[in-house]
């Protein structure tokens, strides 16, 4: 991409970026009381391995966000992702579920069909697992615009955003905000803050991350920084629930498919 190619999609990206805070919204007002929720996108192998246990050892459970296309393979930032073996042991184990597409596309330049071709073939992959009951989306790199939302838009299903900062009374669940655990994104400075806004006011914290190893990529981090931010979840009191917890609690307990019409 050239020079004003890329510049041209950074400012497409920013209009884009307002217009979803403020159009094509699903506002629900939040439970009182604090509540914190730890997410996992694409999902690197090193998050199931190091991460899971981590945060199993509590007694939590985090919520996966799945791009199908990605099982078994090598990312060239993340290393080695998930198997299905690792899919299988998170489901057994009880951890959430949650589409990503299946080929990780950027949903901002997508077509309303791609969209929707991408999620109900990431529907098929889940099913074949027994995951049918699928809560909530991440938008992959965060990016959306108003036709994605649209195309995304249904009563029971949250979409996950990417923009830092908590969620507090009456908020879009079209485009959750969600604080990123990643090294290239200041690391975990920006959770800690969330965390200790959130001990002084009722508030719904997502945090998210990809990889967790040693050799943490730009859009992960290590086993001690998770540690930490765990230690700082549990210091601060807040019930840890997964996202499809929190959707259930608002919907009355129903559960969505990933079946959609075009």
């Amino acid at each position: 991409m050239s020079d004003r190619g890329a510049l041209s999609k950074k400012l497409r990206n920013a209009v884009d970026g307002v217009l979803c805070q403020s159009l094509v919204k699903r506002p629900h007002t939040l439970p009182s009381g604090r509540y914190v929720s730890i997410c996992f996108d694409d999902f690197p192998k090193s998050a199931a391995v190091n991460g899971a246990p981590m945060i199993e050892a509590r007694d939590w459970r985090a919520t996966w966000y799945v791009s199908g296309g990605l099982c078994g393979t090598e990312h060239g930032r993340f290393g080695e992702m998930f198997t299905q073996a690792d899919l299988r042991r998170l489901i057994r184990n009880g951890h959430d579920i949650g589409c990503h597409t299946f080929n990780h596309i950027d949903c901002s330049d997508a077509s309303r069909a791609e969209i929707i071709g991408e999620r109900e073939r990431n529907a098929a992959f889940l099913s074949s697992f027994g995951v049918l009951d699928v809560q909530s989306f991440a938008y992959p790199y965060g990016a959306a615009n108003l036709d994605c939302k649209r195309a995304m838009d249904t009563e029971a299903m949250a979409l996950r955003g990417g923009k830092p900062g908590l969620n507090r009374g009456v908020t879009d669940f079209n485009m959750l905000k969600a604080t990123g655990l990643q090294t290239d994104r200041g690391g975990i400075l920006r959770a800690l803050e969330d965390l200790e806004s959130l001990s002084n006011s009722d508030g719904w914290l997502i945090l998210y991350t990809h990889d967790v190893q040693d050799d943490a990529s730009g859009g992960g981090i290590t086993p001690d920084d998770l540690d930490q931010v765990l230690q700082a979840i549990e210091a601060s009191g807040a019930d840890v629930v997964t996202v499809g917890d929190m959707v259930q609690r608002l919907t009355g307990g129903k559960h969505p498919t990933l079946q959609w019409a075009a």
